[in-house]
């Protein structure tokens, strides 16, 4: 059997925005781990804890230090999706999902075959409303755009990966969703696709 590669990349519309946003969230991350740093050490060269108590410690040292680092990690966190672009790889009957940070860190979301897929379609349409509302589904969105990118549309893909049900929505073009049609058992092209 050959092997069949396709690849697209759903890709932050408005890169501008995106980059600037990510580095000012890293810049307050860093400047928060900075600031922790720079609070332990004049609070270890000035304080007298020989006349301290545990209650002077805790409000002079410990909660704005645990503040300034909780600071800095939420930063850091948030800053990982400010810039997020989302590779789509189909491999002959798998499919890989990851998003790449600032276009340097890649991170693997998840992989599944074809035979996990449930349900393909159109997002907005009835089946994924009906899909959607179901309590035991999660919903992972796979794009940063509200609006899809030119020649590119949102659909999505209903998985059953090992009992878990995701409701996956994807910003690519038709080609790729035929592509996996293809090798799919085709009753699973929802009944409203248009």
């Amino acid at each position: 059997m050959q092997e069949v590669f396709y690849e697209e990349t759903a890709l932050v519309q408005n890169t501008k925005k995106a980059k600037t946003k990510y580095i000012i969230c890293k810049s307050l991350s860093i400047f928060f781990y900075v600031l922790a740093g720079l609070w332990f050490l004049i609070w270890f060269y000035s304080a007298d804890v020989e006349t301290m108590n545990f209650l002077s410690i805790l409000f002079q040292l410990l909660i704005p230090l645990a503040a300034l680092i909780f600071s800095g990690i939420i930063f850091t966190k948030y800053k990982n999706k400010m810039y997020v672009d989302y590779d789509y790889t189909f491999v002959s009957g798998s499919i890989r999902l990851s998003k790449v940070i600032n276009q340097i860190k890649r991170k693997n979301i998840m992989k599944f075959e074809t035979s996990d897929i449930l349900q393909l379609g159109k997002y907005g349409s009835e089946t994924y409303e009906k899909i959607e509302a179901s309590p035991n589904v999660k919903k992972l969105i796979l794009t940063s755009n509200i609006e899809a990118s030119d020649g590119k549309e949102f659909f999505y893909l209903h998985v059953n990966k090992d009992g878990d049900h995701k409701l996956i929505i994807f910003e690519c073009t038709e080609k790729f969703m035929a592509t996996v049609l293809k090798f799919s058992n085709k009753t699973i092209l929802e009944k409203d696709y248009k």
